[in-house]
């Protein structure tokens, strides 16, 4: 979470100065995959043969691959820092797991009605039309305000009274706002980097990105003492 005494705009813009080398190093390496992806034979014919488990059982490959990128990967991490270290490890780990396998097979089934809506060629009309609705419509209506509650729900220890008494009126703003200014930073690059791979891919590369950018948050907040809820879906 960001600083709750700042302003959303300045909470955000400081999360995104304090982490902009790490984010660099992080799109960097998405980037050059990406670039390996059309240029080098060896990468190609390993990143399609992922891409064809996705594309056999694309739910469940959505599901698990998402559930340990997102969420025991980074528990794994944070289980390593006493000031990280989750209340209820088990009913965490319950709960992130769970929740990223939900959110990776809608976001699984989003990047496929972008596919039929708008094409798969990585042209740079057909991405940059996909990075658009992703950030202005899906992640903002949907996956940011979601994480946020989910993460929330946790923090109020699955208690839905506690829940509802932090959703009091302007929540959107107090909650989903400061970490999603931060997001727009990680993830308008990342979707220009994912959406340039073929389908079959792109939540792939889009794990790995979210995966890497979870753990460095975990170190992050390790030294600072402030967490950063990464609300991309």
């Amino acid at each position: 979470m960001t600083d709750a005494s700042a302003s959303p705009l300045t909470a955000g813009i400081k999360a995104a100065r304090d982490n902009a080398v790490p984010l660099a190093i992080i799109l960097l390496g998405a980037a050059g995959l990406v670039v390996a992806y059309y240029n080098v034979p060896a990468v190609a014919v390993g990143l399609n043969r992922i891409g064809a488990l996705n594309r056999a059982n694309p739910m469940a490959f959505a599901a698990i691959c998402t559930a340990i990128t997102s969420g025991l990967t980074p528990w794994i991490f944070r289980m390593l820092f006493p000031k990280l270290r989750p209340k209820h490890p088990f009913l965490d780990l319950i709960h992130s797991m769970t929740w990223w396998a939900l959110i990776g097979m809608i976001v699984s089934y989003f990047y496929g009605l972008q596919a039929a809506w708008f094409g798969n060629e990585p042209t740079m009309g057909t991405v940059l039309l996909k990075v658009l609705v992703d950030m202005s419509l899906f992640t903002t209506l949907i996956g940011a305000p979601g994480n946020a509650i989910s993460h929330l729900w946790k923090d109020c220890e699955w208690d839905l009274g506690r829940l509802r008494e932090a959703m009091r009126p302007g929540w959107y703003r107090r909650v989903v706002l400061p970490n999603l200014l931060t997001n727009y930073f990680v993830w308008l690059p990342g979707t220009l980097i994912f959406y340039s791979m073929p389908l079959d891919l792109q939540l792939v590369v889009a794990n790995c990105i979210g995966c890497f950018w979870a753990l460095m948050c975990a170190r992050i907040a390790a030294h600072s003492g402030t967490p950063t809820i990464d609300v991309h879906a």
